[in-house]
């Protein structure tokens, strides 16, 4: 059997084409650049939470009214225990060194492992995530395609109005008037908890799909609307005028020609709203009362849990990296020009 590294490569190879090494080298620069924008953004977050009034000792005795009476001493043994009162390079040293080792740490508020912590919540995420991707890459790019076939005709209008109308309303306020709405219609109300798929698949789908719904509206409009512009920009090259010419019909030609030159900044569009999506998911899990990532974040700012919020920081930034990375892979892959460039 062929070492790991070969295989590696030659997995790389067909992915990327002709020029791999040069595509490695350059994944491989824009990798060591996310890592350090990590480090900064972790770094940021820590002094950040450090210095904002309160800690999860005042956060606790805040939340429990009829404990008012505990000393100063007893609070500053609690800070003790829980390595608050260790200076700011320390605590983080030593959350960044647990970090490395895969172990981010214990709850200040639960006690539980940090891991344990998150790991439920980031199915409830995934899950969300990964259905609002679908949704905006089906109703993106199809809208898209579907306005630029009827260019200034009466469905371009009427999409590029839509797009115009889910870009300019708020999604907590759509949430809202939806949760509203099907609890009016049905009696059902959305917001009554969340069941995993294995479960109970109909009570997760209920919950879940109308969450996912809402947060695809604005990332699909911003999709459609640059899907819709790069296809035109496309139908105006000399390529798709010779494949008209070649007897293709403009929407043959738009799909099988135009399509793969507008694919390029459609590419973009998608990865840039997926991670503004996970951003989007902290206040739609609290409308809908989904326990994902976005709610944990939430009670854990509110309880001021230091290394549940960095270790969760230190999550979404490495989502955002992978992200971008797989939008450089994508670009090498449908530009072969970049494959030189790089």
């Amino acid at each position: 059997m062929a070492p790991v590294s070969t295989r590696a490569a030659g997995w790389t190879r067909s992915i990327c084409g002709p020029g791999t090494d040069d595509v490695m080298a350059y994944l491989a620069r824009r990798l060591a650049l996310g890592l350090v924008t990590l480090w900064l953004v972790t770094l940021a977050a820590f002094l950040l939470l450090r210095i904002a009034p309160g800690d999860a000792v005042s956060a606790a005795v805040a939340r429990s009214p009829g404990e008012g009476g505990v000393s100063s001493a007893d609070l500053d043994q609690l800070r003790r225990e829980l390595g608050l009162d260790r200076s700011w390079p320390v605590q983080y040293g030593d959350w960044l060194g647990d970090a490395f080792r895969l172990d981010p740490g214990t709850s200040l508020a639960s006690g539980r492992s940090v891991i344990d912590e998150i790991s439920p919540r980031l199915v409830v995420t995934a899950e969300l995530t990964v259905l609002a991707l679908a949704f905006t890459v089906i109703l993106g790019v199809a809208g898209g395609l579907l306005a630029a076939r009827y260019a200034s005709a009466v469905p371009d209008t009427l999409i590029r109005g839509g797009a115009f109308v889910a870009l300019s309303v708020p999604s907590f306020w759509l949430a809202l008037v939806l949760i509203v709405a099907i609890a009016s219609w049905t009696g059902h109300f959305l917001a009554l908890g969340y069941e995993p798929f294995l479960e109970s698949p109909w009570a997760n789908l209920a919950a879940v799909v109308p969450a996912a719904a809402i947060l695809t509206i604005r990332p699909s409009a911003m999709v459609l609307r640059v899907t819709r512009a790069s296809t035109l920009d496309a139908a105006n090259a000399q390529y798709f005028v010779m494949a008209r010419a070649r007897g293709f019909s403009r929407q043959m030609a738009l799909v099988k020609h135009a399509f793969r030159t507008a694919m390029l900044p459609t590419v973009t569009v998608i990865g840039a709203q997926t991670v503004l999506m996970l951003g989007g998911a902290v206040v739609i899990e609290q409308v809908f009362g989904l326990p994902g990532l976005g709610r944990l974040l939430v009670e854990s700012v509110l309880a001021r849990d230091f290394p549940v919020i960095q270790a969760l920081v230190l999550l979404f930034g490495l989502s955002a990296i992978t992200v971008n990375l797989l939008v450089d892979l994508a670009y090498v892959r449908l530009d072969p020009r970049l494959r030189v460039a790089a």
